[in-house]
């Protein structure tokens, strides 16, 4: 039984994993390696403790991740994790009922022996082996001579006939050689692959066997009681955890102070605070549950006590802790990081509830509730989705600093599409914003791959079935650069510091001209006419044209434009041109005396006249 359940596992894991990304492969192969395990515990009725099995929630919900979430951020840790409480509910459902340090101990036992002794499982496959073919070795025998007897006549005098026939006839040789390419066209990589696979199976083989071995020959060792702790050291202990309270109730007193006020200083504001002191109370907090448990052992009132008042001034910093995070957030934006200190530390204020039972109650298994707790905080980690958590908060929050898009980028995965989707269709979004959000788009468009049916995940099949038009996102990506190039020039020309130009007029929301003056050389100049329309969100490079240095240049609404072109450098005869298309083209006016000049006394009745 224990041979065709390794069997069965070893096979399993090479057709789900060899190759693939992990997806529904983990949910299923879970399904195999507890059904092997649990059936073969079953009939050897080695279970003890039906208790273990309350661990198959967070295997089978961790599992599900794989299937459900398409972020890799705990891709690597789950594994273990996986494997980890696989491990330990075997251990609890062989042992009788203990303390949980205990089973973590057998748990710890289980694996270093797995390793030690992987050879029992090897000698035990041999030794069935053995026993198999011995039975039979009567008959089959006689049979390997005859069959191996008849083969060898065969490709004798078979082998020989072709090799007359080949010689005989050149078109009759055509058809064997094919054979010699068979040798030159073998893919060593493909080849090497598959030796690595088959090795892999027999180390799964291997291992599983010797594991199932393992929980078998389990023996299920009392549990020893606890020594009594001697009390000479005491006094130091004691003194320890005065000082620290008196230190941390100071503190806290600061603390909450400082918290309660918007500005420390006019140069101190709350991100350097955030920033500069957060990751030492964490660290703090970690050190005083350090304490707590180790100076637990001393079983006086006073310790209790001062122990008591350590995890409330903890809690207290803890809490600082994640305002300080919480302000730094708002200022810069939530990373993986931050966000993992915020849950990091509600579950340390949460974990110190079972602390506390244990400080007034020496029997309680705190160790177990911690764990409880702490895979429980793991598993709703899992599932709160933290990209979209991340990715929805930057996106949406308001800050003077910018959004970090790179980072966004960097994270983004199937998981965050649909936020990511959204935010495109808000009105309120900037060309460069829609560049960044479409950006991400094509990465998730073109990492996106067919799944084989091991990696199926429903995150990565909600973006395939979107169906994404690349063409589009391509012509959308190349027309927002454009737009962005535009808004770009637009802010160089109303930048007073950035051009200087000769003439520069609004006349209605439609139409703002600016006209530079890029040139001059013998007493001429080269113009370009610039314009900004749509409610100076498009801008436009009408023209560039050559006139005198004295010239000037005056427009109307609707492209209507007029052009004073002096005819010499004194400005004694001028002609008048005009414009219907702000100033792409321009026509003389032609005068009954045949001049006209705009600095003309009589120029208001002319204009008036026009």
């Amino acid at each position: 039984m224990e041979i065709i359940g390794s069997v069965l596992v070893s096979l399993a894991q090479s057709i789900l994993f060899y190759g693939k990304n992990i997806g529904i492969s983990m949910l299923l192969f879970e399904i195999v390696l507890n059904a092997v395990v649990i059936t073969i515990l079953y009939k050897k009725n080695k279970i003890k403790n039906k208790a273990g099995f309350l661990l198959l929630i967070p295997i089978i919900l961790l599992s599900s991740t794989y299937l459900i979430f398409a972020n890799k951020t705990f891709y690597t840790a789950n594994f273990f994790i996986i494997m980890l409480l696989n491990i330990l509910m075997f251990a609890i459902l062989v042992n009788k009922k203990k303390y949980f340090k205990n089973h973590l101990l057998d748990t710890f036992g289980l694996i270093t022996n797995t390793f030690k002794e992987y050879k029992e499982g090897i000698n035990y496959t041999k030794e069935k082996s053995k026993k198999y073919i011995s039975k039979n070795n009567q008959v089959q025998k006689e049979k390997i001579k005859r069959i191996t007897k008849s083969v060898l006549i065969v490709l004798g005098v078979v082998g020989v006939v072709l090799i007359l026939l080949i010689s005989a006839d050149k078109v009759f040789a055509n058809l064997f050689t094919g054979i010699g390419n068979l040798f030159k066209n073998i893919n060593i990589i493909a080849t090497f692959s598959f030796v690595i696979r088959i090795a892999i199976i027999i180390i799964v083989y291997v291992l599983f066997l010797s594991l199932l071995f393992r929980l078998q020959k389990n023996d299920n060792k009392e549990e020893k009681e606890c020594k009594k702790t001697n009390n000479k050291d005491s006094f130091t202990i004691k003194m320890l955890l005065i000082a620290l309270n008196v230190v941390y109730f100071i503190f806290c007193i600061i603390q909450l102070e400082l918290l309660a006020k918007i500005k420390i200083s006019e140069s101190f504001d709350y991100a350097s605070y955030a920033r500069t002191g957060f990751f030492q109370l964490m660290f703090v907090s970690l050190i005083n549950f350090v304490i707590i448990l180790i100076s637990n052992k001393y079983n006086e009132k006073i310790v209790k006590i001062l122990n008591s008042l350590l995890i409330v001034f903890t809690t207290i910093i803890a809490i600082s802790s994640m305002y300080r995070m919480y302000m730094y957030e708002m200022e810069y934006g939530l990373t993986y990081l931050r966000l993992f200190v915020y849950l990091i530390l509600i579950t340390e204020i949460i974990a110190f509830i079972p602390v506390m039972i244990h400080i007034f109650n020496k029997n309680f298994d705190f160790i177990k509730w911690s764990f409880i707790i702490c895979i429980g905080a793991y598993c709703i980690v899992n599932y709160m989705n933290l990209e979209q958590i991340i990715v929805s908060r930057n996106i949406n929050r308001t800050s003077s600093r910018p959004i970090d898009y790179k980072y966004i980028y960097r994270i983004s995965s199937a998981d965050s599409y649909e936020i990511i989707k959204e935010r495109l269709q808000k009105e309120d979004i900037t060309a460069k914003e829609k560049l960044h959000i479409l950006n991400i788009i094509q990465k998730l468009a073109d990492t996106s791959e067919e799944l084989s049916w091991q990696e199926f995940n429903i995150s990565k099949f909600e973006l395939q079935k979107d169906n994404i038009d690349m063409q589009k996102l391509y012509n959308d990506i190349e027309e927002t650069k454009e737009q962005i190039e535009n808004e770009e020039k637009i802010n160089q020309i109303l930048s007073n510091d950035a051009k200087k130009y000769i003439y520069q007029e609004t006349i209605n929301d439609d139409e703002t001209y600016f006209v530079e003056q890029l040139d001059t050389a013998m007493g001429t100049a080269k113009w370009k006419i610039e314009k900004l329309t749509e409610n100076l969100k498009k801008y436009n490079v009408i023209s560039t044209i050559e006139v005198p240095t004295p010239s000037k240049i005056k427009f109307f609404a609707n492209g209507l434009g007029f052009l004073e072109k002096p005819t010499n450098i004194y400005c004694e005869k001028s002609e008048l041109l005009i414009t219907h298309d702000s100033g792409k083209t321009f026509e003389t006016i032609e005068f009954p005396d045949g001049v006209f000049t705009l600095s003309d006394p009589n120029r208001k009745r002319v204009e008036r006249l026009l």
